[in-house]
Formats: structure tokens, C-alpha cells, sequence
């Protein structure tokens, strides 16, 4: 097993990391962004989200879980919170392999933000082969409906 980092590129947001933060790390206020709606309205937004599909979505202020093809039921909590700065996830015990997610957020001088998402992820080498395109066009895909989400 090793640990395999996948990174976002660097974001602009037109939001204030206070606003970024407030939303993101309540995990109830995901809920409206996984909905089959706000998908099609994302990709009526020009954003890509072919092969994304969340089912059985539930979740509390610290911990959600739902299904995801094709790995099934997963669960994810809120291990850290640095205010207006930092968001850290971690899969629970559903994740098939052990996984730590960031969201990064910077302010910028004109009350934006630049936001990067990081995932750490525990993965042997046939499980990296098996995944690890998928997680590199992943964190890509989840960055870019992020910046589609009015907040």
C-alpha cells in the first residue's frame, strides 16, 4: 500500500472563503448540490459531469453517505475544520481503501477566492491501477461542479 496524492489546479471563485466555507462544511448543504437536477443544471453550465451519479444521498452536519457507482455505499465525515480556510474529509469505514480529502481555500484581494481540492488516497498497486484515473479526473471533475455552485 502507498499513499497516492491527487491535486486539484487552483480554482477562482467569485465567493469570499467565508462564504465557501459556511456552505462547504456543513455537510447537510451538500445535498442540494448532488441532486439529479443540479447536475443537469451543471452541465447545462458547460461543466462535465458525465459518469457522476450519487444515490441514496443522506447526511448530518459532520458525516453524509450515499452511493456511488461502482463502488457502492460510502461514507464520509468532517475530521477538521480551520475556519475560512481549511475543510478536511475522511472516508469512514464503507470507503473501500483509506482516503483523506481537503478543500483548500485562499482569499484574494478582490473578496474572491482561489479554492484547490487534495486527495490522499491508500491504495495498493493493482487498486491504483484499477482506480487511480479515475480519482486523477475525479478531484478535476468535483473541482470544477464546486466552482458552478452559487454560494
Amino acid at each position: 500500500m502507498g499513499i497516492e496524492k491527487y491535486v486539484s489546479e487552483p480554482r477562482e471563485l467569485v465567493f469570499t472563503p467565508e462564504q465557501v466555507f459556511a456552505k462547504l462544511s456543513n455537510m447537510k448543504n451538500l445535498e442540494q448540490f448532488v441532486t439529479s437536477e443540479k447536475i443537469e443544471e451543471l452541465n447545462k453550465k458547460g461543466v462535465d459531469t458525465k459518469g457522476f451519479k450519487l444515490e441514496d444521498f443522506a447526511a448530518t452536519e459532520d458525516r453524509c453517505s450515499f452511493k456511488i457507482s461502482p463502488v457502492g455505499k460510502v461514507g464520509i465525515e468532517i475530521v477538521e475544520r480551520e475556519p475560512h480556510k481549511t475543510i478536511k474529509f475522511q472516508g469512514e469505514k464503507s470507503v473501500p481503501f483509506p482516503v483523506t480529502f481537503w478543500v483548500q481555500l485562499v482569499p484574494l484581494p478582490d473578496n474572491g477566492c482561489k479554492m484547490r481540492l487534495t486527495l490522499h488516497a491508500d491504495l495498493n498497486p493493482m487498486i491504483k491501477m484499477m482506480v487511480g484515473g479515475y480519482l486523477e479526473k475525479g478531484i478535476e471533475k468535483l473541482a470544477d461542479m464546486l466552482c458552478a455552485v452559487v454560494y
